[in-house]
């Protein structure tokens, strides 16, 4: 088989406080999870799979070893330094979590990346995707939307821009009240994104600075997320916007399903 994409699914079976922020138990979210790892393999045969699971614990082994055979690559964090370190915070102020499930997001997605280019892994994949665990790809996600040439050297992301209103004496333009807040212009879907395997070392670097990006704002302001913050480092000109990722969404906290 002629594996050309690559697929980074990004996990949290086992959710460190389930009963207060969970809308799902733990085997719900292992089979929604499974459910993830079978749609990429329908809509996309030609790929590889890897999950990356960045619970605050080891998950059961019985599940680790469906996922390991369900997958290419099967990847853990949880005694990881910083995803640590992360959690170890969260413990104390749950009120972060917002916030605190994109430094576990960043945190994990790096770990995956630097694994991959330290063990030289998955070299003929030719775009890599990032995919939220227990998403689905839908109908409308089509495979054959990724294979042009000309999405050589881009993202394709989901992307909203800010609106600013010029001034009428001066011509200038007032800054957008999300954007002066959140630092950034616009914001990035991250529960479906890609990039050419070109970028593959400046999307690390983006990440790296979205990651310290997010931390320094918890601790000066009220916080941002990844979606903002990745926008923020990615290199615009590089970006190409796609306006229906065929993705559905499951909202993990309250249950609710709908379409991007």
């Amino acid at each position: 088989m002629n594996c050309k994409f690559l697929f980074l699914v990004g996990s949290a079976i086992k959710h460190f406080q389930e009963d207060k922020f969970s809308a799902y138990d733990e085997e719900q979210r292992f089979e929604q999870t499974l459910e993830t790892i079978e749609c990429i393999r329908k809509k996309v045969p030609e790929s590889y799979v890897v999950l990356f699971e960045c619970s605050s614990k080891s998950i059961d082994k019985k599940q680790k070893d469906i996922l390991k055979e369900k997958t290419d690559l099967f990847l853990e964090f949880y005694e990881e330094p910083g995803l640590k370190a992360i959690y170890e915070n969260l413990e104390s102020k749950p009120e972060l979590l917002t916030y605190g499930k994109s430094l576990l997001e960043t945190r994990g997605l790096l770990n995956t990346l630097y694994v991959i280019k330290n063990h030289n892994l998955f070299n003929d994949s030719q775009r890599v995707f990032k995919m939220t665990g227990r998403y689905l790809l839908n109908n409308d996600f089509d495979i054959q939307d990724y294979q042009s040439k000309f999405l050589e050297g881009k993202y394709v992301v989901k992307i909203y821009e800010y609106l600013t209103q010029e001034k009428e004496n001066y011509g200038d333009e007032i800054e957008n009240i999300y954007a002066y807040l959140y630092g950034a212009k616009g914001m990035m879907v991250t529960g479906l994104w890609s990039f050419d395997r070109i970028l593959f070392t400046k999307i690390v670097e983006a990440l790296e600075r979205a990651f310290i990006y997010i931390e320094k704002m918890l601790q000066f302001t009220g916080g941002t997320d990844i979606e903002h913050s990745l926008y923020r480092f990615i290199d615009k000109k590089n970006v190409v916007n796609i306006s229906n990722l065929g993705l559905t969404i499951n909202k993990g906290m309250t249950g609710e399903f709908y379409t991007i």
